[in-house]
């Protein structure tokens, strides 16, 4: 019985996680560039991009290449829905970078929508954890769809502010 709950819990978690709305790629950039000046630059962009106290980088390991995070971006909505008022709020995601010698791979995921009670004791609309659907199944529609509209707009915009860093000399590796 035991065995059947895990195997059950471990396939079900990959199915959801399969569905996870996720932006990643590898990138190539000149090969002349070092893991090392690879990291001080994605190091530089986290930095000038991420300035919240909730924006927190909490793996930051130069000898493997990696850098890991989390961000937020704030939901207010455009539309009128049933529950808008509600459902204003932030949506938090974790990113990672890799770099090795000539390359650097980005994964922006675990996408969640946590709304705000409503003034005057209402209720909350949150929409959890973004998918790939293209329906929400329990609540608005056109706020489901708002939200990801949102993230990805404001990912492919942080995805070309990345490729712009990565292929920038780091101010400490300039001749000065």
């Amino acid at each position: 019985m035991k065995k059947t709950v895990t195997l059950f819990t471990l396939l079900l978690s990959l199915i959801l996680s399969a569905q996870e709305l996720r932006f990643e790629d590898v990138i190539k950039v000149d090969s002349t560039v070092t893991k090392e000046e690879l990291y001080n630059r994605a190091r530089s962009w986290y930095a000038d991009t991420y300035k919240s106290e909730k924006d927190v980088m909490s793996i930051t390991d130069k000898e493997l290449g990696e850098k890991s995070g989390n961000g937020e971006i704030w939901y207010e909505h455009q539309k009128f829905y049933a529950g808008v008022l509600c459902a204003k709020g932030y949506v938090m995601y974790k990113i990672n970078i890799y770099v090795k010698d000539g390359r650097y791979k980005y994964n922006f995921h675990s996408f969640v929508h946590e709304g705000t009670r409503c003034s005057g004791g209402g209720g909350l609309v949150s929409f959890g954890i973004l998918t790939q659907d293209k329906e929400h199944k329990t609540e608005s529609n056109k706020g489901w769809r708002e939200v990801k509209d949102l993230v990805n707009v404001r990912i492919e915009n942080l995805i070309n502010s990345l490729s712009e860093a990565m292929n920038k000399k780091h101010e400490a590796s300039n001749d000065w």
